[in-house]
């Protein structure tokens, strides 16, 4: 049988960032370049489910760009039988050292390629058996011919992942596709019981819409919108009369959040006002622990003396998958929460059982 035609491995990646675009849960294991050398290594075996030939991570650790550049089929399957070998030597040039097997099969394909419907793992092989056990699926792989051109590949990366990738998977990638698609021109914000406002383009007046029309509704009782700083001109939005009834006086130079939310009714606490100070990062600045207490301290001082527990913090994102996520979420302070855009229905809680002694079965 012929082998399947290859494409580099680099172009095999930029087609991963097609195929698995902003938004897709664990994207950083499927785009990378070890992922995209997976591919095309399994692609030169020909280990794609149906041929009965399967792939193992000492495949990818042991190809090196001498190797790869050797493509008649003759050359291929004396590769795939060399290194298949229990002690096949340690070619000159190779990609990747023995020590890095573990990332390959955990990272890049156990949780990358397997749980996407990608790759299939043969069913019945003991663990300590060096035989390969890894194939891609045949239509994942068709993604990969050298014949498709940029449109097609969109066309047919898309019919891909509607046929093979779960609804909550498609809706979050959705969501930051149309999010991204909006950041060039000015964007409008309804707030709720409330004006429009008018926002610059970029990624953090994204999230800024987001959080006041998606995650107030969602989350508070009787939202309404105090605050939204517009970095772009300096002049922020403020609800002057909101601030009066409510005791605060909400400061630029008090460096306060992008964004503060009132709860005018929050559930299950009659006649009390909770106070929601929202962070939106697109790059940095999360709430962290330093930023937690100065604003406690700004409230505590206002003439209401507000406690901790009429504040909330929330440092929004637009996706947990994305770099500024996992840069920064080490940062986030203890009682405070985050939500992220692509999974508008989910909240996450740092709890602190300092300032709240529950057990988990009350957190659940």
């Amino acid at each position: 049988m012929t082998l399947p035609a290859l494409i580099p491995w680099q172009e095999m990646r930029e087609r991963l960032l097609v195929i698995f675009p902003e938004g897709m849960p664990d994207r950083g294991f499927l785009v990378r370049d070890m992922t995209a050398r997976t591919v095309f290594t399994a692609l030169y075996l020909g280990a794609v489910a149906g041929s009965d030939t399967w792939l193992a991570p000492r495949h990818v650790l042991r190809m090196s760009d001498g190797q790869a550049a050797c493509q008649d089929d003759t050359s291929r399957r004396a590769y795939l039988a060399e290194m298949s070998k229990a002690k096949a030597p340690s070619p000159p040039g190779r990609w990747y050292a023995e020590n890095t097997r573990e990332p390959l099969r955990d990272e890049v394909i156990r949780q990358g390629l397997v749980p996407v419907n990608a790759m299939v793992e043969r069913a019945g092989v003991p663990t300590t058996s060096p035989a390969g056990r890894y194939a891609l699926q045949p239509a994942f792989a068709a993604l990969f011919h050298p014949a498709l051109t940029s449109a097609q590949l969109e066309a047919e990366a898309e019919a891909w992942r509607r046929a093979h990738l779960s609804a909550a998977a498609l809706a979050r990638a959705a969501l930051v596709r149309a999010s991204a698609s909006t950041a060039s021109g000015n964007i409008t914000v309804q707030c709720p019981g409330g004006p429009s406002i008018i926002l610059p383009p970029g990624p953090s007046p994204i999230i800024t819409k987001a959080v006041i029309e998606v995650f107030a509704p969602a989350f508070l009782g009787d939202p309404r919108v105090a605050w939204v700083s517009d970095s772009a001109n300096k002049r922020p939005f403020r609800d002057a009369p909101l601030e009066k009834a409510l005791g605060i006086t909400l400061d630029a130079a008090e460096l306060l959040p992008d964004v503060v939310l009132v709860d005018l009714d929050p559930p299950n606490r009659p006649g009390e006002a909770l106070l929601v100070f929202v962070e939106v990062v697109a790059s940095d600045g999360p709430v962290t622990e330093q930023r937690l207490r100065t604003l406690l301290d700004l409230i505590a001082a206002s003439p209401r003396r507000y406690r901790p527990e009429h504040a909330a913090f929330i440092t929004a994102y637009m996706d947990r998958g994305g770099d500024p996520a996992r840069r920064t979420m080490s940062r986030l302070a203890w009682r405070s929460f985050a939500w992220f855009v692509s999974e508008p229905d989910k909240l996450l809680q740092l709890h602190d059982g300092r300032s709240a002694n529950r057990k988990l079965a009350a957190l659940l």
